[in-house]
């Protein structure tokens, strides 16, 4: 790798650009886990697993960053700066220069990566060289064996990849992977939760329970960020399902209204859900009108214009025309959106 100084940091021949920056302050460091198997494929330059990343030369002159250049550590420093001791906060550092260079420089990404740590992070350093040792044998491990993955059977699989997750990073583990461990501890809270005798709303008290338990400290920060998700989850549950459908509206729409506030939603958004409820119940009523008179016209008439004229009819009859002309559109393409399963508090 050569480093120059014309017109400040040159990787390899290439300066950084605005495009550049633009893509690191985009917030690319969502992903909580190492590399996946297709970005591995995007970047991979095949290292060994077992081979140590390339030294960078002991000669590599000085140089003095330009302002674009700046400002990316800048905001490296400013997202992981103050949590470098810290395993995950180191893979998401990486993950994030990985791809970054790659970008840019596909051929060089690698040698780049380890002059830039130098550089950039002195203190932590040596820690993240190993890190990168690690990460480039999982995407290695994770490529070879993807074939074998798709084979295996979920438990299997996980079990699988958790050996090699341990072997390369030790404890470090679950802590650079606590957020899919806790969401594979939530599922099997949920799968209890279904299998068990009880009400909906005992369930959800059930349910906010196993989210303390799962998340501990950071429960109520999570409840707050992922509240419609983890609501989901839960009222998509074959038996919280089945007891809403068995329910008339009104007790339908107070279970609805209790699960929400056992979630942590407060007045004004339990009375916004309440009406969207009772706004969908009038859009399925329509739909079983509609598809009942729809089935009626399909055995009366022949293919042709006569039956495409009814269909159109009822279509506008029962719907209003601007709506007709989505329905007629959506049946064009071979979608019928009242033949969909109705999931009650979320269709």
């Amino acid at each position: 790798m050569k480093l120059t100084k014309t017109q400040g940091l040159t990787i390899t021949g290439l300066t950084l650009s605005v495009a550049a920056y633009a893509w690191i302050t985009a917030g690319t460091g969502a992903s909580s886990v190492a590399p996946t198997p297709e970005h591995a494929q995007a970047v991979s330059t095949e290292p060994a697993a077992d081979s140590p990343p390339p030294a960078v030369d002991a000669n590599t002159p000085q140089v003095t960053e330009n302002t674009e250049l700046q400002r990316v550590r800048e905001q490296l420093l400013s997202k992981y700066g103050a949590h470098l001791d810290q395993p995950k906060a180191q893979v998401r550092l990486l993950e994030d220069m990985m791809r970054y260079l790659a970008s840019i420089d596909p051929a060089h990404w690698e040698e780049n990566l380890l002059a830039l740590l130098q550089t950039w992070f002195p203190d932590h350093h040596d820690a993240l060289r190993e890190r990168v040792t690690a990460l480039l044998a999982y995407q290695d491990f994770m490529e070879q064996e993807r074939y074998a993955l798709r084979a295996m059977a979920p438990g299997e699989r996980r079990d699988f990849i958790w050996a090699k997750r341990q072997e390369l990073f030790g404890a470090d583990a679950e802590l650079i992977w606590q957020a899919e461990l806790q969401s594979q501890a939530l599922s099997q809270s949920l799968q209890s939760i279904d299998s068990n005798s009880g009400t909906p709303l005992t369930k959800a008290m059930a349910y906010t329970q196993a989210i303390e338990q799962t998340y501990g400290d950071q429960a109520s920060r999570v409840l707050e960020s992922r509240r419609q998700e983890l609501t989901d989850r839960f009222l998509t549950l074959p038996s919280v399902q089945s007891s809403l459908h068995e329910q008339p509206a009104p007790e339908r729409y107070a279970t609805l209204r209790g699960i929400r506030a056992q979630l942590g939603m407060g007045d004004e958004a339990l009375d916004r859900w309440g009406d969207l409820d009772r706004s969908r119940d009038e859009r399925w009523s329509k739909g079983d009108r509609y598809q009942s008179e729809r089935n009626a016209i399909l055995e009366q008439y022949e293919q042709g214009p006569e039956r495409q004229e009814a269909l159109n009819a009822l279509t506008e009859e029962v719907f209003g025309k601007d709506m007709a002309e989505v329905i007629r559109s959506e049946e064009a393409a071979g979608y019928y959106r009242f033949e969909e399963e109705r999931v009650f508090g979320q269709n």
